[in-house]
């Protein structure tokens, strides 16, 4: 391969490529047939094959990136190098109110920008002129961190904005997913300024990024036009949320708990099937919802953190968040549906993508994933195909898991 543009479908979308270039001649655009971000060469390509070197979606060297990061291999299979878990929310009750599963990135970063600890954070809004497309840029001022609280259900190229923290210097705070941590990792291997100026990884725990698809079906469901939407919101109003619709007519629609019933699952990408890194491992902290049976009850929101660096942090915000420790095993009993998808079934989709099945037994040849967006069968019975996929693996991932501890 001679740049990006020839990834194809193992492209994650990140951005990295775009801020890495050195002449700066790929940009990010939406392939409206598919649904997600596409790396296109805009411009005179140099060869210098260093987009393809830091592509997170050719390869993550999870071994090797630990050693980098950590200067060790994991502490744990599953959950990756950590040094303690915990369970907290932002003792702000609006921002705790209005954020996605508690408020913590958000009161960390708040906390961050207002002892001068960093100038800026990569993070992701919604774009106000075109609100069904994310935008990720550095924010500098605390309206700008909470402009852009909540998740964003659908692609995020948000690795485009290390371009300012190349260009401009100070210290930076990056949010993101797995993958868009993945680039930043590999992209810091080869620029000094990224590795200098980012102080602090903020990872968000994630299954897949629904495409834009997924967004239009929503909006299809509650019955209003894509060219009406003036703001959208996929996460707030309380936990688990709701996704917020405002249109040009000045109605506000909500609907709750909307991701059941398998609607992201319908809408994932193909390379999001082959990711094995669910918790954000390579960050310094991982955000979680906290999908337990205590929490059944919880209507304003708390976030379990996974703490691999910086301690102190945790320690310095205990005025402005109440934070508590958890079990580790209890982490892993929140995502357990997740990381067995990415821990033993992404190998068997991996093998089905390279064109040879790995041995297996015959549960897993049952479950693996197939991919529903392209199955030419009614929507109907994709969404039952979903709900039996789901079940099957939570079994299977219960008696794996229970016997693994034994």
């Amino acid at each position: 391969m001679r740049n990006v543009a020839e990834v194809g479908e193992l492209c994650t979308g990140c951005g990295t490529c775009v801020a890495i270039c050195p002449p700066g001649v790929i940009s990010m655009e939406i392939n409206h047939d598919r649904g997600v971000y596409e790396p296109v060469i805009t411009g005179g390509c140099d060869g210098c094959g260093l987009c393809l070197r830091v592509c997170p979606g050719i390869e993550v060297d999870l071994a090797d990136l630990n050693m980098r990061v950590f200067g060790r291999e994991p502490d744990d299979p599953l959950l990756g190098n950590y040094e303690a878990c915990y369970v907290g929310h932002s003792m702000d009750d609006k921002i705790r109110y209005d954020s996605s599963s508690g408020g913590m990135i958000t009161q960390i970063l708040l906390y961050l920008l207002e002892e001068g600890l960093i100038d800026g954070a990569l993070v992701t809004r919604m774009n106000p002129e075109r609100p069904l497309e994310p935008e990720p840029f550095i924010a500098r001022t605390p309206e700008d961190i909470i402009e852009a609280r909540g998740s964003k259900y659908c692609p995020v190229p948000a690795n485009v904005a290390l371009r300012e923290i190349i260009e401009e210097p100070g210290r930076y705070a990056v949010v993101g997913l797995p993958c868009h941590i993945h680039g930043i990792r590999k992209a810091q291997k080869f620029n000094r300024k990224l590795r200098e100026r980012i102080v602090y990884h903020l990872g968000i725990v994630c299954n897949h990024t629904p495409t834009f698809k997924a967004t239009l079906f929503l909006l299809e469901r509650v019955g209003v036009k894509p060219e009406d939407v003036q703001g959208i919101h996929y996460r707030g109003e309380g936990w688990p949320g709701s996704l917020r619709v405002e249109t040009g007519s000045g109605d506000i629609l909500l609907l709750p708990e909307y991701w059941g019933s398998g609607f992201g699952q319908l809408f994932m990408p193909g390379r999001c099937r082959m990711c094995c890194d669910h918790m954000a491992e390579l960050s310094d902290m991982s955000f979680a919802d906290p999908w337990l049976k205590e929490f059944e009850d919880e209507k304003k929101g708390r976030t379990l953190i996974i703490q691999r660096k910086h301690p102190e942090i945790l320690q310095k915000i205990s005025g402005i968040c109440e934070i508590e420790p958890i079990e580790p095993q209890k982490v892993l009993l929140s995502q357990l549906y997740n990381i067995y998808m990415k821990k033993k079934v992404h190998k068997l989709n991996n093998g089905i993508y390279h064109g040879n099945f790995p041995e297996v037994d015959s549960v897993d040849r049952i479950i693996f994933r197939l991919d529903p967006d392209r199955l030419k069968i009614p929507f109907s019975l994709k969404r039952r195909y979903e709900y039996l996929y789901s079940v099957a693996v939570s079994l299977k991932a219960r008696k794996d898991f229970s016997g693994d501890s034994k």
